[in-house]
């Protein structure tokens, strides 16, 4: 299927889709259409590069003028006006409890297998390690497939759906391929997922039961990545996921604001921190908190972080250079923490940069032995975590160590995914000390003699 300038989906059976023309519909319009019109406020997509803009009714992913990338404007004004909270609150707690900030028109388009929504946990063990006041996680290891990409795929392969996509392809970490897999075979989308050739098998076998054909992906560089992808666009004709190119995924991440507002009473940590690999975590989030200020939710916005691993810091060593683009550094085999480990973000880390720069955030290499001491501070607090999730906690001391995190601030770390999604990495930490004992009282009682010394 091509999906070329003059492409353009059908019609759905259930209405014709309603533009937003600067005023809301009537009840009688909305009754009409049986609850199928949710009425975005999406205006245009517009490309970071040269401002070209672009109708949010095509299947586009990069900008037609100049190959930029592209972001979803709203009539926030709008918003506004339309915005209940009461309404809201009685949506089920899932991405999209918050649909008047999201792209997708139509409720029969929504794909939703549950993601959003996830716990933001209180951590007195955390806070007081780091050394300041209040410390949060935001969990997300309790995602559908275990991991935030379920936030960005619920949004953009609805998007899809609505606009007639069926043949998709990504490449991923293994996270993301998990998540598109098992939202394109719920949307009925054909596909092809590139997963990275050393991702953990648990990863592997999650990917393999949702039914999309997998393929592992060789690769030294993430430029290559990049190059091979574009080719599936334009050559193939294929509709690709990967963050960023796809203009809908950072949408999905906006929910990381929204939610953490309101589960601090309406309120804006002082500090946030997210694990970057293409960033679309930070990104989304910092947008996210940048329409609660535009619909006047929220006066505040957060210094927002982010990590990589030390074996891979591209951003980091932009980020200390002053750049807005980052280079190729480090070997991303190298490190434990696979959803986060690329040579250089896509784009060279132009948005997670901005974001950091905007914000008055950092950029934090983690190395793998923090990882570790940091995955099993957040079991102490009953949290499993992924190595590239945990990255945040030791972030979050390095932060404070340097002054940037002050003791009487409030801060949130994200942890992006569950420690099921890489147990080996969890086995270095406790099968090699794990005892063994017979089935005797004496064995029984000299191991609790150990562990009570």
């Amino acid at each position: 299927m091509k999906h070329g300038d003059g492409w353009r989906p059908q019609a759905d059976s259930c209405a014709e889709p309603l533009r937003y023309d600067g005023e809301l519909p009537g009840a009688e319009g909305q009754s009409c259409l049986k609850g199928c019109v949710i009425m975005t406020f999406a205006t245009e997509l517009v490309c970071d590069s040269c401002g070209a803009a672009f109708s949010t009714d095509q299947p586009i992913l990069l900008c037609r003028r100049c190959g930029g990338l592209l972001d979803a404007h709203y009539d926030y004004a709008a918003i506004k006006s339309a915005l209940r909270l009461d309404d809201i609150l009685q949506r089920r707690p899932t991405v999209w409890r918050w649909r008047e900030f999201l792209p997708v028109r139509e409720g029969h388009h929504q794909v939703d297998i549950g993601a959003g929504g996830s716990p933001l946990i209180p951590c007195p063990r955390l806070a007081e390690w780091v050394g300041v006041a209040r410390l949060y996680v935001k969990y997300d290891g309790m995602q559908p497939t275990a991991s935030l990409k379920d936030r960005s795929f619920a949004v953009a392969v609805s998007k899809a759906t609505e606009l007639g996509v069926r043949d998709v392809i990504t490449y991923s970490s293994g996270n993301a391929a998990a998540s598109l897999a098992a939202h394109a075979s719920r949307a009925g989308m054909k596909g092809l997922i590139l997963v990275n050739a050393w991702a953990e098998d648990v990863k592997l076998l999650l990917l393999c039961s949702f039914g999309l054909p997998v393929v592992r992906l060789n690769w030294s560089s993430f430029e290559e990545v990049e190059a091979l992808m574009a080719h599936a666009v334009h050559d193939l004709h294929l509709y690709s996921f990967v963050n960023f190119q796809n203009p809908w995924r950072h949408e999905g991440n906006k929910s990381y604001a929204f939610e953490i507002w309101w589960d601090l009473n309406r309120n804006v940590p002082d500090h946030e921190i997210h694990p970057i690999g293409t960033g679309g975590g930070i990104f989304g989030a910092f947008k996210g908190y940048q329409e609660l200020k535009k619909v006047g939710l929220s006066e505040r916005m957060p210094r927002l972080h982010g990590t990589q691993p030390t074996a891979c810091q591209a951003l980091v060593t932009a980020f200390k250079q002053r750049c807005t683009r980052a280079t190729p550094e480090g070997d991303p085999k190298s490190t434990i923490a696979e959803a986060i480990a690329n040579d250089v973000p896509l784009d060279g880390g132009f948005r997670p940069l901005r974001v950091i720069y905007e914000s008055g955030g950092r950029a934090v290499a983690v190395t793998d032995q923090e990882m570790l001491d940091s995955i099993r501070l957040l079991g102490q607090e009953g949290i499993s975590a992924e190595p590239a999730g945990a990255t945040t906690v030791w972030a979050a001391k390095h932060l404070y160590e340097h002054g940037v995190i002050t003791s009487n601030e409030t801060v949130v770390c994200v942890v992006t995914a569950s420690g099921l999604k890489q147990p080996t990495a969890l086995a270095q930490i406790s099968l090699s000390s794990l005892p063994a004992i017979d089935a005797t009282a004496d064995d029984l009682d000299g191991v609790i003699g150990r562990l009570q010394k």
